[in-house]
Order: structure tokens, then C-alpha cells, then sequence
């Protein structure tokens, strides 16, 4: 894969994580106060498509050269 397929496998990754934050937020819009088995199961459904977006845009991302570091080793570092 060259620079440019990477490049916008990255942004339609990016593109991934706003929808699928996109729809979490429009669960939440519309949960009322009592949650019932329904509203989990999809709660469920839709943190784990949140959780698959994210981990395709920090791959793709990371397939550019960017990272994150990881909170563990910069807890690491300040004592």
C-alpha cells in the first residue's frame, strides 16, 4: 500500500470514529431515564462499533508513523 492509500485509509478511518461517535450521541439523545433490555443490548452494539472504529483509525494512523503513547508509559515517567 503506498503513502496516498494509507493516507485515505486513515481519513476514512477518522471518518469511521465520527460516525460511530455520531451515533452513540443519538442513542443518548434519545435514551430515557429508564433503560430496559433493549437500550443495553444496543448500548452494547454500539460501544463495541465505537471500540472496532477505533482500534481501524489508531491502526491506519499508526501505518502513517503517528501514535499515541500510552498513558501507562507516560505514567511511567512522572513518578
Amino acid at each position: 500500500m503506498d503513502e496516498h492509500q494509507q493516507l485515505q485509509r486513515a481519513r476514512e478511518a477518522a471518518h469511521g470514529c465520527q460516525r460511530a461517535a455520531e451515533q452513540l450521541v443519538e442513542f443518548a439523545e434519545r435514551l430515557s431515564a429508564v433503560v430496559g433490555p433493549a437500550e443495553m443490548a444496543e448500548y452494547d452494539t454500539l460501544v463495541a462499533h465505537e471500540a472496532a472504529a477505533l482500534s481501524e483509525r489508531v491502526e491506519a494512523f499508526a501505518a502513517l508513523g503517528l501514535g499515541v503513547a500510552s498513558l501507562d508509559d507516560e505514567a511511567s515517567e512522572h513518578p
